[in-house]
């Protein structure tokens, strides 16, 4: 049995070869996580008694601020694909702790869509922390070698 390998050079398969739809998931997701952070900002009263009741007083004022900023500078930088992993990364615990403490209290049912759209965030986050930003992506023109 002849086991020879041909010498053809393995093409390196990065996120540029991802399909165009990935790229428009992945700026949906960011637009949503954007429009999100700007709903918190709107409402920081109800983001407020929700952290204040898990945690002391003077975490919890720093803690929506913190939560909206980090989904409007996240979900931007995820829109536009810049530094994409790193802005993945600071979403992920943020959205865990939306699936974990905050969406449950209402109970695991169809009825209680927050819970379904934090989930399907938080696996999108995921999805795209394996796949990377894609072809039309900041980090894509920027930090890419050139043929």
């Amino acid at each position: 049995m002849d086991l020879t390998q041909e010498d053809h050079p393995t093409r390196r398969v990065n996120s540029a070869s991802n399909p165009i739809w990935m790229d428009g998931l992945r700026i949906a997701l960011g637009l949503f996580l954007f429009i999100k952070g700007i709903m918190f900002l709107e409402h920081t009263s109800d983001v407020f008694y929700i952290f204040s009741r898990q945690q002391d007083m003077l975490s919890a004022e720093k803690a929506d601020l913190l939560t909206s900023s980090v989904h409007i500078i996240g979900g931007l930088m995820i829109a536009f694909g810049a530094l994409t992993r790193l802005a993945l990364l600071c979403q992920i615990p943020i959205v865990l702790g939306a699936v974990m403490f905050v969406n449950p209290r209402q109970g695991v049912a169809l009825g209680n869509t927050e819970l379904w759209i934090s989930l399907v965030v938080l696996l999108l986050l995921i999805f795209f922390m394996i796949v990377g930003p894609g072809r039309y992506s900041i980090d894509n023109k920027v930090f890419r070698p050139k043929k």
